[in-house]
């Protein structure tokens, strides 16, 4: 685990070091944010809305869909071929090196609040089960990350599928959609998308937490990484694609 951990705050300040990776997140938030103030300021709810933790939870998906552009980024700068091939299994390689891109994205919250402040709009819901939720949520988009990104070890142009990634999952786990979450068919996506319930927990401040559906869309998330990886990293190897350009 310490080695595991190491690996990740390696990779984690050269993830820092690119400035493409270090502002979309930031970007993204106050992007969404002033969007959704725009829209809250001419109908009269800013005292009542979820703008920072809808603009946090965005910003924050955004960065972990950098997750395949850093496999890119790797491979771009050499050393793709150097991270899968040690003495430590490749997955976890791999893991260690997509871990910072949902890590820093954590950031996303903090600039929705210092957003919120800045401009007085209502912060709502902030509590010790908020924080809970929202490392429940960083958790899904690290699962989730490790399967996108299984993806990414083929191709060297990982970074333009970002945003054919972000906008619909996000869609599908009612972040835009209050309606959505309140429709019977919402437990659908609860069973199948890990993100689905931390976010309708934040969004309609649940007095539970539907940790059954939540654990069984992480395992399902899970295996099918863990199994994905293995498969993708052996053909990758065999056929030459982690070294390719």
């Amino acid at each position: 685990m310490m080695r595991f951990l190491r690996l990740c705050w390696f990779h984690f300040k050269l993830y820092t070091k690119n400035s493409y990776f270090v502002w979309l997140p930031i970007s993204s938030t106050i992007s969404i944010f002033l969007l959704q103030y725009l829209g809250a300021y001419a109908s009269g709810t800013l005292a009542s809305s979820n703008i920072w933790m809808i603009s946090g939870t965005f910003g924050m998906w955004a960065s972990t869909t950098t997750a395949a552009g850093s496999i890119g980024f790797q491979r771009y700068m050499g050393t793709l071929q150097y991270i899968v091939n040690t003495r430590i299994d490749d997955r976890v390689s791999v893991a260690a090196a997509i871990t910072p891109a949902s890590t820093y994205g954590l950031l996303a919250y903090l600039v929705a609040l210092v957003m919120s402040v800045i401009l007085r709009v209502g912060i709502h819901g902030l509590t010790i089960g908020t924080v809970l939720a929202i490392i429940s949520l960083w958790l899904s988009a690290l699962i989730m990350s490790l399967f996108i990104a299984a993806f990414f070890v083929f191709t060297p142009n990982a970074m333009t599928y970002e945003e054919l990634i972000m906008i619909p999952i996000l869609l599908l786990s009612g972040l835009f959609s209050l309606q959505l979450v309140q429709l019977p068919i919402f437990s659908v996506f609860q069973w199948l998308l890990p993100l689905a319930t931390p976010i309708k927990f934040l969004l309609t401040e649940a007095v539970e937490f539907d940790i059954l559906p939540w654990l069984s869309s992480l395992v399902l998330w899970s295996g099918l990484s863990w199994w994905l990886s293995s498969v993708l990293l052996k053909r990758a190897n065999i056929t030459g694609q982690i070294g390719g350009v």
